[in-house]
């Protein structure tokens, strides 16, 4: 191996990626960071399914969970390439274009917010 050779290794699955041409040093584009770890993008899809599940509330039933991690996964997809089609993502997340289109347009335009009960109007 060359003396600028540049390796990176997944915190979570241990596979590891590298350059052996002393080219760019710069993460692999389908690799991130997290809290000073570096992860591969079948990890990162993992741990961002993951972080959904467990901030689903307990009394969540399975059906609810596995839509929240199916909502987590695109939204992740479409932040990693928001450029890409609704079809490429859903292939990604193994789910339909119509799941995809609908996270897409919830990102794209939240849902209002309702006012404070509380709150005044019109003062």
């Amino acid at each position: 191996m060359s003396a600028d050779a540049v390796r990176w290794s997944c915190a979570r699955c241990e596979v590891s990626v590298g350059r052996m041409d002393g080219g760019e040093t710069e993460l692999p584009e389908s690799w991130s960071r997290s809290d000073g770890e570096t992860y591969c993008l079948s990890c990162s899809r993992a741990l961002a399914g993951e972080a959904a599940m467990e901030s689903a509330p307990a009394s969540s039933s399975r059906e609810e969970r596995v839509r929240l991690r199916r909502t987590a996964l695109i939204e992740f997809e479409i932040g990693r390439a928001p450029e890409a089609t609704n079809g490429i993502i859903a292939r990604a997340c193994r789910t339909s274009g119509a799941a995809v289109q609908t996270v897409r347009s919830g990102l794209e335009n939240p849902p209002a917010t309702a006012p404070d009960a509380g709150a005044s109007v019109g003062a």
